[in-house]
């Protein structure tokens, strides 16, 4: 292995140039996978200042007054708040003294040095990875680019503009905001839409800058993502490989597509192919002569170690080299890493329902895809690095969340999100860049988005953790009745133009550059195969849907059950953060539930008064802040519990997938906010994190009385194997006295819920039912079923304790039932678990990290 990697390394260096190693395949955002001949990363040195319309472009470039440093990846806002010039602008009310950023044009320049051994080279690029967004870019005086779309990279051939010595590079960046405007007022005026200023539908700009129902306006501009150079005299443009795993999992075919470009070198090459498995051990090579612009060349695997989602077992990753080299040796080379896997999104006839499934199949397993929605982890998301990625991610691991949808208001995201995903077994569902409007399908914008879905796909293909390509979010439900699916062409005609981005550009990309993986038109989406013509785009039978009847409908969560749709791909409840993240943003004199700073820092338009009602008609209401933020994190829990309890349950096994997903919205926030978000801004779960962490995991046990009904237990086996069970049923008064137990051993059936027993409901309002699930004599899950509502429980001290058991463990005990127990404690401790049902004779075990009983708070339903 070493020996091969030696060969293949890079000796010419030339001064001022290194070559790319390993670690470069995690730090620049525009993943090729590549070692490169020579690259040079530009960026150092920059400055930026305001654009001063007084004078001429080319004096304001080169004058000395106003300039500061600037960071390159980076955005206005950022190197502005380094420097001192602008307060934090997520602390108090700052956002609005802010705007002014927005509507303002911005320079950058930088200089760098080249000597006559660079510019030898055949050919020499000049590389920007993300320009947002209306940037035009000068390199020594001449104009080389015009950018009108955030999330295209370009490459320039700029051999013939390089000189020996000093290179000046500058860039225009003007005002997203006016832009937008100009386009607008220019391309028929205003359009239906959600969120944020209409102008934004004309803009290829990340969506939420310009203000959503959770996140601040903050319109940024910069060079987001990075920009370097490179020289060569052949390279390896793209290297593809739409793999194949057999049908019975033993083998994969590996047909590999490599692109090559030639700078002046065209003598005669060959092309090496080597497949590498997760242990580094070489199982697969070729070597063929390099065929003009295109190589085809391909590899049979007869072993494979197959890539799972986490929870079903493991994730290697195979290396995929490919070299090219001549007679004097190496010229160009690539590493590619892959995870094979057998995918399928399956649609089929269901039995005793009507409609179709909507499931994701892994390695010819049935996945039902628990998990949340992911919006950009920042407003200004050049300032998440690696490490915060991995912190992030890792708290989806760790809540047993299988899939993460990141939303079409945002971003592609950095390189870095998708290989921990690789490497983590996360499930994505990824979304093209459009949410909540009707976006126009003049020909210039859809010439945009075309490059743009093509730069994208290209870069993000080779990841097995993506799985679903969706053509945006919620543009059909805003459509509504301008939606017609009777009409099949000429969309641009109709009031529901973007259709023809949507139905036909994006899924003729999607075909061409990545086969293997299904295509979707939109989320939601409900007209599927074998549908009758005319069915609605909302229609919970077939495909995925969005749940917001409740919250912004107003119905009661208890009611969630009865939403159900083959896959809900999104749905939520809003609550505070915790208080110390209030502490980060709010003044002292603001921490008070009503205030003006907590009211700014909720971005849904009556958020406030969505809130109240479902904390009115659910618990008793406080008037202080800490127990005002409990009232809405234990509605939030309870809310997001009832749903993925109820909605897990109908995943019934074979022919009865009658729902195969719940994607709570949302994992994360972008600033700190009260939002749907259960995990706040500072990476600070909310209570509602642990309720669906239980709820997800590979054991869970239900509990359920709707109405004149009976009491409901059922229970589901994550395994892929039937295991067995005994089944503990107890109720209890709330003075803490036993008033029923029993017992059963149970078979649970693989990879489904399945209903255990019907059971009466007690009498009156003094009683809690538990159901435990033991495994081997340990408890595994457990639920609880209460009276409600709430408000009218009279709830005796339940008289909790905590025991540590060792340096990481603790057990939480109580005398009387306990609803809704919440351990906090400063320092950020990380719980295995948290907000408890605690009954009598049910010490929990907890994971805790740093743990000192001195400083636990303990707050519970009726506290």
């Amino acid at each position: 292995m070493k020996g091969r990697l030696k060969e293949f390394m890079v000796v010419e260096a030339l001064s001022g140039w290194y070559a790319v190693q390993k670690q470069a395949l995690f730090t620049a955002f525009f993943e090729r996978n590549v070692y490169s001949v020579n690259y040079r990363d530009l960026s150092a040195g920059w400055q930026l200042k305001q654009r001063n319309a007084e004078i001429a472009l080319n004096d304001d470039f080169v004058s000395a007054d106003t300039w500061i440093a600037a960071s390159v990846p980076g955005v206005v806002q950022l190197d502005l708040l380094a420097a001192g010039k602008i307060p934090a602008p997520f602390e108090g009310l700052n956002e609005t003294q802010l705007q002014w950023i927005g509507e303002c044009d911005w320079l950058y320049r930088t200089t760098f040095s080249l000597t006559a051994e660079d510019l030898a080279h055949g050919a020499l690029q000049l590389c920007f990875d993300g320009l947002d967004t209306y940037a035009t870019v000068w390199l020594n005086d001449t104009q080389i680019l015009q950018s009108d779309n955030m999330f295209v990279p370009y490459r320039l051939d700029v051999k013939a503009l390089l000189q020996e010595g000093n290179n000046e590079l500058h860039i225009l960046f003007e005002s997203a905001l006016l832009r937008g405007k100009e386009l607008e007022e220019q391309n028929g005026g205003k359009l239906p839409l959600w969120n944020g200023d209409s102008s934004r539908l004309y803009v290829r700009k990340a969506q939420y800058h310009y203000g959503w129902d959770w996140g601040p306006i903050f319109m940024t501009a910069g060079p987001w993502r990075a920009i370097h150079l490179e020289a060569y005299e052949v390279r390896i443009a793209d290297v593809h490989c739409p793999y194949e795993v057999a049908e019975d999992l033993s083998s994969a075919l590996l047909p590999i597509h490599v692109q090559i470009e030639n700078g002046e070198r065209s003598t005669a090459a060959e092309l090496s192919v080597a497949l590498y498995n997760p242990a580094g051990v070489l199982v697969a090579e070729q070597t063929v002569p390099v065929q003009s612009e295109r190589t085809d060349v391909q590899l049979t695997l007869e072993q494979v170690e197959l890539w799972w989602p986490h929870g079903y077992g493991e994730q290697p990753l195979y290396r995929l080299e490919t070299i090219v080299r001549d007679a004097q040796g190496v010229l160009d080379q690539h590493s590619l890493v892959l995870g094979l896997r057998r995918l399928g999104l399956i649609q089929h006839a269901l039995q005793d329902e009507p409609g179709s499934s909507f499931y994701f199949e892994i390695n010819n397993t049935p996945i039902f895809c628990g998990g949340a929605n992911w919006i950009p982890a920042d407003s200004f998301t050049t300032s998440i690095d690696r490490a915060r990625y991995r912190q992030w991610l890792q708290l989806a691991v760790d809540g047993n969340m299988t899939m993460l949808r990141v939303w079409g208001g945002g971003i592609f995201e950095d390189a870095t999100f998708y290989e921990l995903c690789d490497e983590m077994g996360i499930l994505i569902w990824q979304d093209f860049l459009f949410g909540c409007g009707i976006y126009p399908a003049v020909d210039w914008f859809k010439q945009s988005v075309r490059t743009e879905a093509e730069a994208n796909v290209r870069l993000l293909r080779h990841h097995p953790s993506i799985v679903l390509w969706c053509g945006n979010n919620e543009d059909y439900a805003i459509a509504g009745p301008k939606y017609d699916p009777t009409v099949t062409e000429n969309f641009e005609e109709t009031a529901f133009p973007a259709r023809v981005i949507y139905e036909q550009i994006l899924p003729q990309v999607c075909a061409q550059l990545d086969p293997t993986r299904p295509y979707w038109p939109g989320s939601p989406f409900g007209h599927g195969p074998n549908h009758p013509q005319g069915s609605k785009v909302d229609d919970t039978t077939v495909g995925d849907t969005h749940v917001w009847t409740v919250w912004h409908g107003g119905v009661a969560y208890q009611d969630y059950y009865k939403l159900a749709g083959r896959f809900v791909s999104e749905f939520g409840m809003e609550a505070f953060p915790v208080m110390e993240t209030i502490k980060e943003f709010a003044p002292e004199s603001e921490w008070y539930p009503q205030s003006r700073t907590l009211d700014f820092h909720n971005k849904d338009a009556g958020g406030p008064r969505r809130l109240a009602p479902y904390i009115v008609d659910n618990v008793r209401v406080a008037a202080d802040l800490p127990g005002y933020i409990y009232n809405t994190q234990f509605i939030q829990s309870e809310a997001l519990g009832s749903a993925i309890r109820g909605w897990r349950r109908r995943w019934q096994g074979p022919g009865r997938e009658y729902t195969a997903g719940a994607l709570v919205w949302q994992l994360n926030d972008c600033w700190p906010v009260t939002s749907w978000a259960v995990v706040d801004y500072y990476l600070r779960p909310k209570p509602a994190y642990y309720t669906i962490k239980r709820e997800l995991a590979r054991y869970a046990v239900g509990l359920a009385q709707h109405e004149s009904e009976p009491v409901h237990a059922w229970a589901v086996n994550g395994e892929q194997r039937e295991v067995q069970f005994e089944l503990e049923l107890r109720t209890w008064n709330l003075a803490g006295e036993l008033l029923d137990e029993q017992s059963q051993t149970i078979v649970l059936p693989p990879n489904q819920a399945s209903e255990l027993a019907t059971l009466s409901r007690p009498q009156g309002e003094n009683w809690v039912m538990q159901a435990r699930l033991l495994k081997d004599k340990a408890i595994v899950a457990r639920a609880t079923l209460w009276p409600e509502p709430f408000k009218y429980l009279s709830l005796p001290d339940p008289e909790i304790e905590i025991e540590q058991i060792d340096e990481n463990s603790i057990s939480v005990t109580a005398k009387r039932p306990a609803k809704g127990v919440w351990l906090n404690a400063p320092g950020n401790l990380t719980w295995s678990d948290n907000m408890l049902d605690v009954l009598p004779n049910d010490p929990q075990i907890i994971q805790v990290k740093g743990y000192d009983a001195s400083s636990v708070e303990i707050t519970w339903l009726g506290k």
